[in-house]
């Protein structure tokens, strides 16, 4: 007797079938039920009448599909991948199976054969509740900005810090930037070079790190730090993060950018962080952009322009310093002495403003005017002296008060006696 493997739905076809070749039933009630059209009826009543209930499972069961890649081909990229990309992800591995060696392989079919060998392990996706934001409808509305501190050269050179900016509309990457940290320096130096290339946006949005806020006493927000005193001198609205998912477009972003830049960096030989930023805005960006970037709902970009702004004076750090009697200023270990002759008039006490620029340069400045100035060597301290501790007198063994104590000591004994 022969077996038969059915499907529920083919097993619930026999008793129409049966109907049918009894004629119980009409083929357009039959094309009703099964919601089939009565072409469909007539070829499959055809076969069943041939070869019975046998008639209804489909042809190609057990059967491999017509369409499948050839073995060959499939082994020879899972090789490819064991030893030139034993990292990399099912998605990320198929587009440098093309870029590179030509194999045109489908990334979900590449996932379950890279699972299937061990090449892969499919991570656990947590459930957790997140209130949704509607992305921002224009480009440059509003921008995130954050660092991430990672060894994107491996182990070819020490970890360094990546600075990104990615628009909230379209999610396109507007500058990044490799920096030894994530300092006031750097920052200003990533800020001015995005904003030269794009303009000003509306808002910025950073987390509550120590170079965009100050964090200890200051209660009444009242203080600011030299980063957000250049944003206010161009007129860019600062909104902080009070958490990582706040801000969730960066952070995904560099989740995006330690798994694939890394391995394009690696891919293409850099070892040094200069060479990094060279092939970040040459190569990577664009290519980047042109893979993940979503068009914004309204097309208007509302970065401002940048014209009047002196952005070489807006991006300093700018401490403030008493004037000594001597006309000497000291600013982190160094000394400095002001010049005889000035633009405006000096006195001994006066607030002078250091501003130091991002190349290293420094300036004084006292009511906006710039003070005349030359580097002078640290002064010699003044050296201790040591009060000697005199010693009690003794008086000699001759001196009279002595002899006086001997005298009336005997003079004490004669009259005992």
């Amino acid at each position: 007797m022969e077996t038969l493997s059915m499907s529920r739905k083919e097993i619930n076809q026999i008793s129409v079938f049966e109907d049918l070749k009894d004629r119980k039933i009409k083929q357009k009630v039959a094309a009703q039920i099964l919601n089939l059209s009565i072409r469909q009826i007539k070829r499959k009543l055809k076969k069943y009448h041939k070869l019975g209930a046998k008639s209804l499972i489909h042809g190609n069961r057990g059967k491999p599909c017509n369409h499948q890649l050839d073995p060959a081909l499939m082994e020879q990229a899972l090789n490819l991948i064991e030893n030139h990309y034993p990292d990399f992800a099912p998605t990320f591995a198929s587009e440098k199976l093309e870029e590179i060696h030509g194999l045109v392989i489908n990334r979900e079919t590449l996932r379950i054969k890279m699972t299937k060998a061990g090449l892969w392990l499919p991570k656990q996706k947590r459930i957790t509740h997140r209130a949704w934001r509607e992305r921002k409808a224009h480009l440059g509305e509003l921008v995130q900005f954050d660092g991430s501190p990672h060894k994107w050269l491996e182990d070819r050179a020490p970890a360094c810090t990546l600075l990104a900016f990615i628009d909230d509309a379209t999610s396109e990457i507007l500058w990044l930037e490799f920096a030894y940290e994530e300092a006031t320096i750097p920052i200003m130096k990533a800020t001015k070079s995005y904003l030269e290339k794009c303009g000003r946006p509306l808002e910025l949005y950073v987390d509550r790190g120590k170079v965009f806020k100050v964090n200890l006493n200051n209660p009444d927000d009242d203080k600011i730090t030299e980063y957000r005193r250049s944003l206010n001198e161009l007129d860019i609205k600062v909104i902080y993060a009070r958490s990582p998912q706040a801000k969730g477009r960066v952070e995904r972003l560099f989740g995006t950018l330690q798994d694939r830049l890394v391995k394009e960096l690696r891919l293409a030989g850099i070892n040094t962080m200069e060479e990094a930023n060279e092939f970040v805005q040459d190569v990577y960006l664009h290519k980047h952009n042109q893979k993940f970037v979503v068009e914004p709902k309204e097309k208007q970009d509302l970065h401002r322009t940048i014209k009047g702004f002196d952005l070489n004076e807006i991006f300093t750090q700018r401490e403030e310093r008493i004037l000594t009697n001597d006309f000497t200023i000291r600013y982190h270990n160094q000394w400095f002495q002001l010049t005889g002759k000035q633009p405006t008039l000096i006195f001994p006490n006066n607030i002078i403003i250091v501003v130091r620029y991002l190349n290293g340069t420094i300036k004084f400045k006292l009511r906006k005017t710039e003070l005349n100035f030359k580097e002078i060597d640290k002064p010699l301290e003044k050296p201790i002296t040591i009060k000697k501790i005199k010693k009690p007198w003794i008086p000699p063994v001759d001196h009279p008060w002595r002899k006086y104590q001997t005298n009336h000591q005997q003079k004490v004994t004669f009259l005992n006696c």
